[in-house]
């Protein structure tokens, strides 16, 4: 089963000096497709998900101790540092705590007991 990721472009914040139809050609060449423009410029695009692998811990400190890193402005995998071995569900240790992990914390257990 196909998996997609969707992204808005807001084409009124786009600079004058290229048209609307210039941004959405470059999305178009990163592989976006248009699903709809509505009335106030913001168009919906989509492209389908390929299965993501995300990198072992020691593969990240691999690629980073070599200087290999993603390209600047580039979407970055999250490296899993969280992982509850009951229902498999992770967390990078970026962004707002998931719930299953803050509801172990908020019990009193030590959340370091999950780390991966």
């Amino acid at each position: 089963m196909a998996e997609w990721e969707y992204r808005k472009l807001f084409l009124n914040l786009h600079p004058p000096q290229g048209s609307e139809l210039d941004v959405l050609n470059a999305a178009g060449a990163e592989g976006w497709e248009l699903v709809s423009v509505n009335g106030n410029n913001v168009a919906y695009l989509k492209r389908e998900v390929d299965e993501v692998v995300l990198p072992t811990t020691a593969h990240a400190q691999q690629a980073t101790a070599n200087g290999n890193r993603a390209s600047p402005g580039g979407p970055q995998e999250a490296v899993v540092k969280y992982r509850d071995p009951v229902t498999r569900e992770t967390w990078s240790g970026r962004g707002r705590m998931p719930n299953w992990l803050k509801r172990k914390q908020e019990a009193g257990e030590d959340i370091d007991e999950y780390l991966v």
